[in-house]
């Protein structure tokens, strides 16, 4: 029995071997899969993590886009941009979005990559409002498939703002230096006449007796003289620097003295100029006489454009670190093509101006490290918004200039702002205690009405 089964055992060994051997083999050879695959995933997911870093850090704006135009993926700084979480953005339609619009823009660069599977470029200057930026690059590049067919396009949306507002200045300068020309060669000419209506006006002043009514308009024209004479021997250097002389200056009175000199030149029964100037606004460094001409410059604007008659609101409000003027009319309103071209030196609309006036402006307040904004409305009239920033030291102004409203955050969080001070609405003002108190105007009033004729 024994020597029968002999061969059976040694049959039986073998076989059990090899499979002990195939096992551990197979499981030698999973476990190194296994880590294969462990690790090529785990290169996956770190791949990806390391693309989305990257994706997201980009500080300008890049959407990915198929063919529908429908966002596939966009960065944090888009979103950012658009005031929206990423995923949110996600799925919808790119035009809605950026056009507001029913179908694809027209311009976008995206048509031509699907159309040739190239990459495009599009310069935009946008408007400023809703979404849009004032100035953009796209770019578009495409994204293909195994087969080499264009299925999404990757939109990288250059911010171009800084790049166009330094153009636009470089053509101001060009256009400035002009003006500076101009008036070299007309200066003499100008002198000389005003320097004899300066000297018969303060002539008669000092004749006229002290409680002589008239002295109050002799005393009007020799302040004008004044400033006149100023500005011309500003005009008279090339460069036209119009570098302000600064002095602590109460803006609420500077407007004041602008409706007195209007109020004895040129109103009349047609127009209305009210006023709503806000208690308590901060003493701020400028210069007086330069932003009496900024203001005086806005008001015939708005005067001129209203030949049939109308109402002209002047107000201020503190606003953070900022006196803000608003000078709001009820004209017709400005036409895009003109509101470009608003302050380009020798730009004018009418066929007696000199187009200077609101280059000047423009100017001015630059120089004080301020901002104009311009709203119109065809056919409801338009704002403009004067922004000046409030100030202590010339230092601060000069950071304002060069840096703009950047350096308003860092002087902004080392003081206390109160909210917004605005009037009350009101109509003519008169002067109590040294600020503005609104009453009601009447038909008495003629020194709240303006003579239109642009």
């Amino acid at each position: 029995m024994l020597a029968s089964g002999a061969p059976a055992t040694g049959g039986f060994l073998p076989l059990l071997f090899c499979a002990a051997v195939g096992a551990l083999a197979g499981w030698l050879v999973g476990r190194i899969t296994w880590r294969r695959f462990g690790r090529t995933q785990e290169d996956v997911f770190r791949s990806k993590r390391q693309l989305q870093a990257i994706f997201d850090g980009i500080t300008d704006g890049v959407i990915i886009v198929d063919r529908d135009f429908r966002i596939a993926a966009v960065n944090k700084a888009e979103a950012a941009f658009l005031g929206r979480q990423p995923q949110d953005l996600v799925g919808k339609p790119c035009y809605r979005i950026y056009c507001r619009g029913d179908e694809p823009c027209e311009l976008c660069p995206a048509h031509e990559t699907f159309a040739t599977g190239k990459a495009a470029m599009v310069s935009r200057l946008e408007l400023s409002t809703g979404y849009h930026r004032k100035g953009v690059d796209v770019y578009t590049f495409p994204v293909r498939d195994q087969n080499g067919e264009t299925i999404q396009a990757i939109q990288y949306i250059k911010d171009v703002t800084d790049r166009v507002k330094l153009q636009k200045q470089l053509r101001e300068v060009e256009q400035l230096t002009g003006i500076g020309q101009m008036a070299a060669s007309v200066a003499h000419e100008i002198r000389n006449p005003l320097l004899a209506v300066g000297g018969f006006a303060r002539r008669l002043h000092e004749e006229m007796d002290i409680d002589d009514p008239r002295r109050e308009f002799t005393g009007i024209i020799l302040e004008e003289v004044t400033r006149l004479e100023q500005i011309l021997r500003e005009q008279l250097t090339l460069e036209r620097h119009l570098v302000p002389t600064l002095s602590p200056v109460d803006v609420n009175q500077i407007l004041r003295d602008v409706r007195k000199l209007l109020s004895h030149g040129i109103l009349s029964s047609q127009i209305r100029l009210i006023g709503e100037l806000a208690d308590g606004l901060p003493v701020t460094l400028g210069d007086a006489n330069q932003l009496k001409q900024a203001f005086l410059n806005i008001i015939n604007n708005a005067i001129q454009s209203m030949p049939d008659g109308g109402t002209i609101t002047v107000s201020t409000v503190q606003r953070g670190q900022n006196i803000v003027v608003r000078i709001e009319d009820t004209g017709p309103g400005i036409p895009g093509d003109v509101m470009s071209k608003l302050f380009v030196p020798f730009f004018t609309t009418r066929k007696t101006g000199s187009g200077l006036g609101l280059a000047v402006t423009k100017r001015v307040i630059d120089n004080h490290g301020g901002d104009i904004e311009v709203m119109s409305e065809i056919g409801k009239g338009t704002i403009f918004d004067v922004s000046i920033p409030i100030v202590r030291a010339s230092r601060q102004l000069e950071e304002r200039r060069v840096y703009g409203r950047s350096a308003e955050a860092s002087s902004a969080a080392a003081s206390v702002t109160g909210g917004e001070q605005r009037g009350e609405s009101g109509g003519a003002l008169e002067e109590t205690a040294g600020r503005s108190v609104p009453r009601e105007s009447t038909a008495e009033d003629h020194d709240d009405e303006v003579a239109g004729g642009r």
